[in-house]
Parts: C-alpha cells; structure tokens; sequence
C-alpha cells in the first residue's frame, strides 16, 4: 500500500510539477538537429528521414506496401467504399459530429480548444481539474477531446490508400500542423491529461503509416511531426494518471507510453519506452481485471475500451517480438469470453455501469458503439477460437487493420458453427448471464466497482436487463452525461435509475464526485447459482441497507424459466419496523407499457406481448429517460412497485410472455 501511495505522490505531484519547472521548456527549446541527434541515424535532415522510415517501417499493424489489391479489397468488404470516401470528406470540408451532435461544421479553420455543442472555448494555459471539467456550466469537455483524438487520421487514411488522392494526405498535413501552431506543449485543454495526449499519438502514429510515402508531406512537415511526437512522450512520462485505484486512463498512459516506444525504438529513450510499457502493461491487467476477465470498473462500456487498449497493445507486442506472459494472455483471452457471454443474439451488449462511447482507434464514423463484436473478432485470430468468429458475421474493420491479409486468411480458416448462447457466471466480476430460448438476461450480483471507490460503476447491485424475443426488453438507464449537467449525471447513476431496489428512498451507496463513492457497503454474496436446460437460478443479498437504524439486508432471487419464458424476481427483506419499498423495471424506448390493474402490467414489443403480475404492493407508471449512448437519451416507460410494509416482508415480480391472439389478453 505504502508503495502505491508514494507512486501517486510520484507521477500526480512531483513528475508535473517538473514538467511545468523545467522539462516542458526543455521539450520546446529542443531543435530539429538537437531531436536528431536521439538517433543513431544520418544528421542530414533528408538523410535521417530516410534513415527512420527504414527502420520504423516494419513496427506497426500495416505499412504502404500493404497497398495491394488484395488489402483493399478486403477494406471494400469490411466497410463499403462510398463510406470510406464519404468519411473522408467530411473531414475534408471540417465536418465532425460526437455524442449525438450531428454533422457540424467548424468552420474554415478548426478551434482545438472550443466546445463546439456549447462555445465555451478553454484558455491556453494550465488548467486544474475545476476550470478543465468547468462544474455548473454545460460546456462538455469531452466534446473538445473527441475532436482532438484525431481518429480522423484513419478516415482520411483509409480513403488515401483506396484512392491515391493527394488531397487527403493534403489535409492530414494542414490538421496535424494546425494543430501543433494552435495547441503549444503543455498549455490549454489538449495537453491537460495523459489520456488525452496518448490516444492522440496513437492515431497520429496511424496516420504516419498511411502517409509517410506521401509526395505531398514535405520534409519540414515529417520533422516537426516527429518532434511533436517526442513531446507527446515527454509529457505522458511525466503526467501518468495512477491513482488511489488505477483505472482506464493510466492504462491508456502506458498503452501511448508503449506505442511511441515502439516507434522510436531506434532511440535510445524509446526502447525504453517500449520495456517499461511492456511491463506496466502486465502489471495494470493484474490490477484492472478480475482472474474471470471482468474488468474492475463494473461498466460494460469500459470493459470494452480496456480490452482494445490491453489487445491493441498485444498485438503490437507481438508484431515487434516484445514477450507477454502467459498469465497477461490468459486474463485477456477470459476478457474476451466475457464479451461473448454479455453479447445478445442481436450483437447488442447491455448498457451497464458508464457509457462514454471512448475507442482508441475509431475506424469508421459509422460505428455502433453498442455492438462490441468487433472486439470477438480480434479474439478470433488472437487465440484461435472458432466461438468467438461464431458471433461475428463479417470480417471486421477492426481485424483488418491490426492483422491485415493474414488475418482475413486466419479469419476464414476458424471454422464458424452456430453455437447456442450459454449461461455463464463471472464469480469475481459479480456478473451472471442467463440464457434461454430467445432469451438472455444479465445480472449484476457484484459490487459497485474498483474496490470500493465506485469509479464508472452505479448504483446498480441486483440490477439487470432482460432482453427478449429479437430485442431489449427491460434495460438500464444509461449515463448520458458527465461533467455537462452533474444533477442529470447524478440521477442516472442513482438506485432507482436501475432494475432494483430501494428501502425508504435510500441509495445503496453516496456518491463523492462525479466518479467516486464515499464506501461500497454492499458487500454482496451469492447463495445459490444454479443453471440447467429448463431453468437458472440465482440468488444473493447485499448488506448496503444494514447501515440503517434497522439493519436491513436484501435478498434477490433471479429466475429463468425457459420453456415456456417466464421470468421471476424474488425481494425478500429482513430487519424490523415500517419501511417504503420501491422496485423498479426499466423498459426500453420502443416497448409500449400499460397497466392493467394494480397489480397487472401489459408490455409489448414488436415481436411479443408480456403480462407482469406482483404479488404485493401497487404498480405506477411514469416516464423517464433512456440514454444508449453518452449525449443521446429518449423518453422510455418506468414501471415502480410500491409497499409500504412491517418488515420482515416479500416481493414477487413475474413476468410472462403471452400470446397476443390470447382472450384473456382483456
């Protein structure tokens, strides 16, 4: 712990105060001769670039000699060729869209450092934390970032290669160098994290690989390129995000850290980069993942990114013979069996926990960021597994970039068989996936996250989302938003946002900040976990309510009939006194809901009818909101179960789907 706590004071005190005292003047004083003489190359300016496409040219996923027919034709499968243009224009003409906004235009010339969705523009200066979040006002700091990711370094990329048009290597050179004269080391809202900075440099370094050969790119452009590379190194050695709880952000540090190692691995600073990434990568997946594969954030969303950032990096590893333990590949292979277990018939995956749409590399536009089978088809080619090509049904973006040809011809070779979803528990994750015919329910049974500190996890123990019959039935809420509105932020993240319980309107857990917890008093513990060909049974409690005067504990049992679908619920509290308890279900936009009695609910889809019945209590209905991905929400319909009871007491919630030609559907 002691070693923990003074690597914190380390790099989030002492190595930024550094960098702002001294290391930061000496990255912008350093000259174009003062870089090159890192290298061990020729000091001619053209010479040493020559020099350094040589020896770097072999170290990323793909290179301009991957320009063949046959690469591109394969582009052509994995996204159609008038969208790859049609991404590519949009930047052309500085039309970007992020979190729900639509194609906006940003004008002739591009403001680094504008919200675009609200105009609050951030000085170039050093920012704290209060004035880059700016609390109170709607400005939205992560729309500035989005922009400044630079994931539009593979969209003009992509349309470079299958092209030749000039023009997009043009534009890559008039961003990255508007970019660089608008945006000074160290100052202003792009150089304010980590993260930020090496998510950058990973798309940047992207886009040397589709331009280095580029007639249009001068000389004077690929040195001072690199040297803004270098700077982005400097400054992420020298701000890592470790924390109490290290999280996805120091694991994005070090996956940057580890990329730029890489591409300046001919220095001597990167090939040290490059080990101590290697080993800080192995290091964070002891620390962020559970030995199920769960990674510790409780958020479905996250896991997703933490698994490109650990996959990304391994396959880089792997491409440039840096050896990974096997321990580090086993945890990330069970990462994957995680997301096959979460992914739904549909290719969906529940929106549990924070949502903020994040990708370290975002290849397309058109991406939908509830659909994480992208991510399974990586595991397919990395580990073999046919199950894993199973769930896909195309050769994705995704495995054409990180394993090129190769990975098409291992990708058709994996033997793809239908293969029925299966029921899983993840122990230390505190997940359970529940599955039947036409059916799949996923439950949180866990904690709320890292520990106790909360992190992108909500207040959603016993929680769950039903989806049924071709589609989502009952879901969680969402998130929504951060930083933009903090009350709208708090309200989706509270109990009653969620499929769960509460005792006398109290939440399981206070929040401390927009990402944090005061203490995880749940400490939740699963009694019975049985699964069969006719039913899955689950049941746990959670202590979050003994802190009560009452001493409450909760007890939720889950279960699944399969044939014919019947879905029950089971609350059984015990403590002593009169209590409120309210439950609540959750149910997707497009499901209308209606009640039919106080103690009778019809909800339909699409493609099914479903009669909920309680065994106490009353229904009410209201409208609320559902957010799919972060900046976006609709109106959905909320059904709460209300009782007012002498405890010890019990709740049954069944629901049934019915036949809508039934009469008894009256």
């Amino acid at each position: 712990m002691m070693k923990v706590h003074t690597r914190r004071i380390v790099h989030r005190l002492i190595k930024p105060a550094i960098w702002r005292w001294h290391a930061c003047r000496e990255v912008e004083r350093l000259s174009d001769a003062d870089f090159r003489s890192l290298f061990p190359f020729h000091q001619d300016p053209n010479e040493f670039l020559q020099d350094f496409h040589e020896a770097t040219r072999l170290r990323f996923f793909f290179h301009p000699r991957n320009k063949k027919d046959f690469f591109l034709s394969l582009l052509t499968q994995a996204q159609p060729y008038e969208d790859v243009l049609s991404d590519a224009q949009d930047v052309i003409e500085n039309r970007f869209e992020a979190f729900g906004s639509g194609k906006i235009h940003l004008g002739e010339t591009i403001n680094w450092q504008r919200d675009f969705s609200s105009g609050k523009i951030w000085p170039l200066k050093h920012l704290t934390d209060s004035e880059l979040l700016d609390i109170g006002q709607p400005s939205d700091i992560k729309v500035v970032w989005e922009i400044n990711r630079f994931h539009q370094a593979w969209w003009l990329g992509k349309a470079y290669w299958a092209t030749q048009n000039e023009e997009y290597a043009r534009k890559f050179g008039e961003l990255v160098e508007g970019w660089i004269a608008k945006n000074p080391v160290g100052r202003g809202p792009n150089w304010s994290i980590a993260m930020e900075v090496a998510i950058r440099a990973c798309n940047w370094i992207a886009g040397y690989y589709f331009f280095c050969d580029s007639k249009s790119l001068s000389e004077g452009f690929w040195q001072k390129f690199l040297k803004s590379l270098y700077a982005h190194g400097r400054y992420i050695e020298s701000h890592l995000e470790y924390a109490k709880r290290n999280g996805n952000h120091v694991l994005a540090d070090i996956v940057g850290l580890l990329s730029l190692g890489i591409f300046f691995r001919s220095a001597p600073f990167g090939a040290g980069w490059a080990q101590w990434g290697a080993a800080a990568l192995q290091e964070e997946m002891e620390t962020q993942v559970y030995p199920d594969g769960v990674n510790y954030e409780k958020s479905i969303g996250y896991h997703r990114l933490v698994l490109e950032l650990f996959y990304t990096a391994a396959i880089l590893c792997r491409r440039n013979k840096i050896p990974l333990r096997e321990r580090f590949l086993k945890r990330l292979e069970k990462m994957f069996e995680f997301v096959l277990a979460y992914t739904r018939p549909d290719g969906s995956a529940p929106v549990v926990g924070d949502a903020d749409d994040a990708r370290l590399f975002q290849f397309s536009v058109h991406e939908d960021f509830n659909d994480h089978r992208h991510a399974l088809s990586i595991g397919a080619l990395l580990f073999d597994r046919a199950d894993f090509r199973s769930s896909v049904d195309r050769f994705t973006q995704d495995a054409l970039w990180l394993f090129g040809g190769e990975g098409f011809e291992k990708h058709q070779r994996l033997q793809a068989s239908a293969t029925p979803s299966l029921s899983r528990d993840f122990p230390d994750g505190g997940y359970y996936v529940m599955c039947g015919d036409a059916t799949h329910v996923f439950v949180d049974a866990g904690d709320i996250g890292m520990l106790g500190r909360g992190g992108h996890g909500h207040n959603d123990t016993f929680s769950f989302e039903l989806w049924c019959d071709g589609s989502p039935l009952i879901v969680d809420s969402g998130t929504y938003t951060y930083s933009a509105d903090t009350y709208t932020r708090g309200e989706f993240r509270r109990t009653q946002a969620h499929n769960a319980l509460t005792v006398d309107k109290t939440e399981i857990a206070d929040f401390s900040g927009l990402w944090s917890i005061r203490a995880d008093d749940t400490r939740p513990r699963v009694l019975i976990w049985k699964s069969g060909a006719d039913c899955d049974v689950l049941e746990a409690e959670h202590s979050a309510y003994m802190a009560l005067p009452s001493r409450i504990s909760h007890r939720r049992r889950f279960e699944l009939i399969k044939s014919p679908f019947s879905f029950i619920l089971t609350d059984a509290l015990q403590g002593a006194g009169s209590h409120l308890l309210e439950s609540f279900l959750h149910f997707a936009p497009h499901v209308s809901v209606e009640l039919a009695g106080a103690q009778k609910a019809i909800a339909r889809n699409e493609n099914g009818r479903y009669i909920i019945t309680i065994s106490r209590g009353e229904f009410s209905l209201r409208e609320t909101w559902y957010s799919r991905s972060y900046g976006v929400r609709e109106r959905n319909k909320t059904l709460t179960i209300t009782l007012n009871s002498i405890l010890p007491a019990e709740i049954k919630i069944t629901l049934q789907r019915n036949d809508p030609t039934d009469s008894a559907k009256s």
